[in-house]
């Protein structure tokens, strides 16, 4: 915990094809997000947030992600 984590260019490529499955449901989403979200996929990390657009997110990949209240 704690730790600084720099994206890789698999997270970037990741995000992408995060975007491109995401826009075919009709629900895509902010660089940003998708940029996390593909560091803790390829690092199998799972995502605390109370972001709800992740949820979207793990719909169309393997993101674990937990909602905070």
């Amino acid at each position: 915990m704690g730790d600084i984590i720099f994206p890789t260019f698999g997270d970037f490529i990741l995000a992408h094809r995060l975007q491109l499955r995401l826009m075919s449901i009709g629900k895509p989403k902010g660089f940003a997000d998708l940029l996390i979200a593909s560091i803790c996929i390829n690092r199998g990390e799972r995502l605390l947030t109370r972001d709800r657009d992740f949820l979207d997110i793990a719909e169309v990949s393997d993101l674990q992600v937990e909602i905070i209240e």
